[in-house]
């Protein structure tokens, strides 16, 4: 009860304060440009925010919080990795069955018993 109380306090001072405040038409109107300020630099940091978001400006510049760019890219890694795994590297040393993860593409794989 005596929270209901002090919040209703509070809200009633509060406006009495900007009554008091915007009473004066000085007052009102630096409140009047300091909003036009705020939302000039609101709507040009959402438009930059579109911005960075277009393909051609994020070719090149990784961001580090890009979630699902940075999935794909380490996925791709792990493709050319792979492919130098069994291609070039298989090449060097024909001994092993296995390259990693994954099995090699034996051609001459004729078993006779």
């Amino acid at each position: 009860m005596g929270r209901k109380k002090k919040n209703t306090l509070l809200l009633a001072s509060l406006a009495a304060g900007a009554y008091a405040y915007f009473s004066k038409k000085e007052n009102r109107d630096k409140a009047q440009v300091a909003f036009n300020n705020m939302k000039t630099k609101v709507e040009s940091f959402i438009e930059s925010q579109k911005v960075q978001n277009e393909p051609e400006t994020k070719a090149g510049n990784p961001d580090p919080y890009d979630i699902q760019d940075n999935e794909m890219v380490s996925e791709g890694a792990q493709t050319s990795v792979h492919y130098y795994n069994q291609e070039v590297q298989d090449e060097q040393r024909n001994a092993e069955d296995t390259d990693g993860l994954y099995t090699k593409k034996n051609e001459d794989t004729s078993e006779t018993k």
